[in-house]
């Protein structure tokens, strides 16, 4: 089974690189990727298909109105950066995105299908206990107990 998904405890280090665990770093780590600013306080970095993906669906969308647009190009694209995994496994971040993202030592380096995602470790956890019970509240519309169930018929 693959899953392609996890979460690594990763460090920053003094000159803004990232580790990019071994598990996913074969991955990324044929050439050229896009680093940018996330959705959150986080660094997206993904490889130049998905990059064009991303930016096109993101550029295309008809529901925009023109302010909406320019935020969306402050948020994504105009902070994007093209950078590489070097050969130890580490990706040197944007001081600029560093900044943005309020990265410090402790970092964590999530595989979400299609790119990384890089947060604070502190900020990710607090952000999580903020959000607990929106989430709960989000399982139990759901029907979270019925996901593990494996008896039942459709």
């Amino acid at each position: 089974m693959v899953i392609e998904t996890g979460t690594f405890e990763s460090t920053l280090d003094d000159k803004g690189r990232v580790s990019i665990p071994a598990q996913i770093r074969e991955k990324y780590a044929r050439g050229q990727l896009v680093i940018t600013q996330g959705m959150q306080p986080s660094v997206y970095i993904m490889t130049p298909t998905a990059w064009e993906l991303f930016s096109g669906k993101l550029m295309d969308s008809e529901t925009l109105n023109e302010e909406e647009y320019n935020l969306i190009q402050y948020q994504y694209i105009l902070p994007a950066q093209v950078g590489e995994i070097d050969k130890s496994g580490r990706v040197a971040i944007p001081p600029a995105i560093r900044k943005y993202a309020g990265l410090t030592r402790d970092c964590l380096v999530m595989n979400a299908e299609n790119h990384l995602e890089i947060w604070d470790a502190e900020f990710f956890y607090a952000y999580l206990k903020e959000n607990r019970a929106r989430t709960q509240e989000a399982m139990r519309q759901m029907g979270a107990l019925r996901l593990f169930k494996t008896d039942e018929k459709e």
